[in-house]
């Protein structure tokens, strides 16, 4: 049984991008700021800001514009444009 979060990315022009043992989510949009963690309530939203997953290593965004969900300990991401 996995602990952690699984984060999927995903990209109009590529491939999902998937990362495994994630240990929270930071979202720092213009108008809130939220952690996810495992075991966090299902939800569903807009970003406009950054995005910071830390988990073995860090992966962050800058700058993004997208809509996320995090559901079943799950997180996806689907981002508008480039990065």
């Amino acid at each position: 049984m996995n602990k952690n979060l699984l984060v999927k990315i995903l990209k109009i022009e590529n491939e999902p991008l998937i990362i495994e043992n994630v240990r929270f989510v930071r979202i720092l949009s213009k108008k809130y700021n939220l952690l996810i963690m495992r075991d966090y309530l299902p939800i569903i939203g807009e970003l406009d800001g950054s995005i910071e997953i830390v988990g073995i290593e860090t992966v962050k965004y800058e700058n993004i514009k997208g809509y996320y969900i995090n559901r079943d300990n799950e997180f996806s991401l689907i981002i508008k444009g480039n990065i």
